[in-house]
């Protein structure tokens, strides 16, 4: 199982979204395409379903349908089990010195993405898929694995044609005459 925070979210449902990488929706796409081909369902905190309404507020009922309706997401709530590694991770935060530990973003983003990571860790996900660089950097010093859109591949492409097994069947011409 893998979690989606909010920057995937906003690719996959904002198609023209400014990314550095290559064709990031039919990455994105492609990579939940093998997710569900393999029995994996998309875990979605509910954090990061927060924070992508906002960014695309005039699709909300969309999204939400989409994030609810379909086997291939589940949004997680953020429970008591979660809140329990929020404290685990500013208590060993505040021991290093650094409340915000390494993020260089504002005290509500860091609390958003320690939600985020937190649920993922509780659900045992094996990746968090984040074009964050400040939340890949805590999944990862919280033992998660994090990927971002650059670590997707593409859909694959035909690079020849090779011989064709079962060719289209000739067209009549309508105005040569019938035998």
């Amino acid at each position: 199982m893998v979690v989606f925070d909010s920057t995937f979210l906003t690719f996959l449902f904002v198609p023209n979204a400014a990314c550095s990488v290559d064709r990031p929706k039919d990455r994105i796409d492609f990579l939940i395409s093998d997710l569900h081909g393999s029995g994996e369902k998309i875990r979605v905190p509910a954090p990061a379903l927060s924070e992508v309404l906002v960014r695309t507020g005039h699709s909300m009922q969309q999204i939400l349908h989409e994030l609810t309706q379909s086997p291939r997401f589940q949004v997680e709530p953020f429970d008591t089990r979660a809140a329990i590694e929020v404290a685990l991770i500013a208590i060993d935060a505040k021991k290093k010195g650094a409340k915000r530990g390494d993020s260089t973003e504002t005290w509500a983003k860091v609390k958003y993405d320690r939600q985020i990571v937190a649920i993922a860790k509780v659900l045992n996900a094996r990746a968090i898929y984040s074009e964050d660089e400040n939340l890949r950097t805590l999944a990862a010093s919280q033992g998660l694995t994090a990927k971002g859109i650059a670590d997707c591949p593409l859909p694959y492409t035909r690079k020849s044609q090779g011989p064709i097994l079962f060719p289209d069947p000739p067209q009549n011409d309508p105005n040569e005459p019938k035998s």
